[in-house]
């Protein structure tokens, strides 16, 4: 009994099985889009909730001035900026955008990876019912997109949605005949994704190098498409002139400082040692029970994996729940990305034992292979034969394996590793929202499987479905439960007295803190206003309608780049407002260095507020 992940196609229909019934597809496109309606219907519900004074203001705070304030480290602001001021500035309408793109892009990545897996699937059930299902289970784990990301869409969404589209781009192209529609929407995504983070470059590259069919014609369109979107911005929206350079110069300074590459690479060692050993030692058990279910071909070893696999998901579902695997949001996020890993080792696991098994049988003297390779007694014409055989069966079997499709599934799960490359945060927390992708890889292992293999497509399967379960947890968790460095929604209310915040509601604390700093600067504030706001303190520039000075990010472990960035914005003198400094700590000797840097002085240009809004020290022109 042996099992396989990919396959060509069967000449003739007499060889196929018998088609399965429609049930199965459809039962499991009822549990994936359970799973979807139920963190999508939560992300809604979220929408109009909470607002986050860090990332999430710094997001909207660059969309608010997308096309005044340029220096910046990433592109995103003007994907998302025209978007945002299309919408009068409306903070829960461009969350909606977000869960909108979401659902969309997972859909067409999910259609588009069915569909490439249909002709290696010769005994799937003759129904659309089977794409759908497949396609609305990578729906559903899409979810993990809300696992612990800011509401509001920012460059990581660009990134990861775009890796998925490329993938439907390659996916789609990975056919007979060429049609130059996908090279130009991979040309199109490519430009996006570059524009918001420079190291996606890595990403395309490996994208190019899975290509083997018309791999040049395919890079020229894709270059025409890029040629496109690259003069459409720079025409429509922003001229490239003014908006690349001070993306250049901001990641320079980063690479030099605190995005050193060689420190970047030891942040990530670091933190993902711990993960790796964590999926190791917790679900262990369970992968040793795949991996042995699928190279077991007599009765009592696959019995006697099936015990172990029963065991296996047992501890699994205990540890999974004991530590926080189903919590969700930033507090958790370590500790569900642990089972996520686990479920994309089973696919990578039982798929290579899968190819191993089928090996073994090759020359194991049984089944269709001639008598003399079983007299073979020397070990080149044990070869040569296995390699007769084997062209032999290449025209017969539905599941011999083609080297560009292992090229191709393993592109889908390296993409979100390899997109997440660039950022300070460890490289599986950001591949933790892509889950998507390894969803795919598990369902064409778990479809590939013989369906003689009992125990190891039960474990396969077991360990997919609890994959969406823990999608929905993770999802709902860190959109309602855990929100982005916030604290739960309980007894929120409207943020009455903050035009920016119009629409939101908030935690009482909360809401009466942002009114309370609006009206005691009232009197100081215009539409643009110059606000210093220190350290990471972008949502409240951004609530009170205001713009940074330099970058919209204050780095409280990088003054240098603060300094630098105040310093370009006043090259040509300090604002004719001497801009308001507000900060969630005192003010430190640094601070009066930082602001040097535009010819203010802190003691003798400001005075303080008394009464402290908020909490905040609050500095204003004297």
């Amino acid at each position: 009994m042996t099992a396989a992940v990919l396959a060509e196609p069967v000449a003739s229909s007499t060889d196929l099985p018998p088609p399965r019934r429609r049930t199965g597809p459809a039962l499991v496109l009822a549990f994936a889009a359970t799973v979807t309606v139920v963190w999508a219907v939560t992300a809604a519900r979220a929408a109009d909730r909470g607002f986050d004074l860090t990332d999430e203001g710094f997001y909207l705070l660059s969309y608010r001035w997308w096309n005044a304030d340029h220096r910046t480290f990433s592109g995103v602001q003007y994907l998302y900026g025209p978007v945002f001021a299309l919408l009068g500035h409306d903070v829960a309408g461009l969350r909606l955008v977000r869960l909108g793109t979401v659902l969309t892009a997972h859909l067409i990545f999910g259609w588009a990876f069915m569909r490439w897996l249909r002709p290696r699937r010769p005994a799937a059930p003759p129904t659309r019912l089977w794409e759908a299902a497949g396609a609305a289970c990578v729906v559903a784990a899409g979810g993990a997109m809300f696992s612990w990301l800011p509401h509001t869409p920012g460059y990581n969404d660009v990134v990861l949605l775009g890796g998925l589209l490329t993938l439907t781009a390659v996916l789609a192209m990975d056919r007979p005949g060429f049609r130059p529609g996908w090279p130009i929407v991979l040309g199109v995504v490519a430009v996006a994704m570059v524009l918001t983070k420079w190291s996606t470059v890595l990403w395309l590259v490996i994208l190019v190098v899975t290509l083997t069919r018309h791999r040049l014609r395919i890079v020229a369109w894709a270059s025409v498409g890029g040629v496109l979107t690259i003069g459409a911005v720079h025409l429509l929206i922003v001229p490239l002139t003014v908006a690349v350079p001070p993306i250049v110069t901001v990641n320079r300074l980063l690479s030099e400082r605190s995005f050193a590459i060689q420190d970047l690479l030891q942040r990530y060692a670091t933190s993902t040692r711990p993960t790796l050993v964590a999926t190791g030692r917790d679900y262990g058990l369970l992968l040793i029970a795949g991996v042995a279910a699928v190279l077991a071909r007599r009765l009592v070893p696959q019995a006697a994996a099936g015990v172990l696999g029963l065991a296996g998901l047992t501890w699994a579902t205990i540890v999974t729940i004991r530590d926080g695997g189903l919590g969700g949001g930033p507090p958790n996020t370590m500790r569900f990305i642990v089972p996520m890993l686990a479920a994309l080792a089973m696919g990578v696991l039982v798929g290579a034992a899968a190819r191993i098994a089928r090996g073994c049988a090759d020359l194991s003297g049984r089944g269709d292979l001639p008598r003399r390779v079983r007299l073979a007694r020397r070990v080149r014409l044990a070869r040569r034969v296995r390699l007769t055989c084997r062209v032999r069966l290449a025209r017969r079997a539905a599941w011999l394996l083609r080297e560009r499709d292992w090229v191709l599934l393993g592109a889908v799960t390296a993409m979100p590793v390899v997109t997440a490359f660039g950022t300070s945060n460890a490289p599986l927390k950001m591949a933790a929202p892509a889950f998507a992708a390894w969803v795919a890889v598990l369902i064409a292992v778990l479809t590939g499987i013989d369906r003689g293999a009992v125990v190891a497509r039960g474990l396969v399967g077991a360990v997919t479905a609890g994959s969406l379960l823990v999608t929905a947890c993770v999802a709902t968790g860190g959109i309602w439960r855990n929100p982005y460095r916030e604290q739960t929604y309980d007894g929120a209310t409207v943020a009455s007295g903050v035009p920016a915040l119009s629409g939101l509601e908030l935690r009482p604390s909360q809401a009466r803190d942002y009114r309370d700093l609006h009206t005691a600067l009232a009197p100081y504030l215009t539409p643009g206003r110059r606000i210093v706001g220190l350290d990471k303190m972008a949502g409240v520039v951004f609530l009170l309608d205001g713009r940074t000075l330099g970058e919209g990010w204050y780095a409280p472990e990088d003054p240098d780049r603060t300094r630098a960035g105040i310093a370009a914005a006043c090259a040509d003198g300090p604002p004719d407002q001497a801009p308001i400094v507000i900060l969630n700590r005192p003010v430190r000797a640094a601070d009066a260095t930082v602001l040097a840097s535009c010819g203010l002085d802190l003691r003798r240009d400001y005075r303080p507020l008394s009464d402290r809004p908020a909490g905040l020290t609050v500095l204003v022109p004297a």
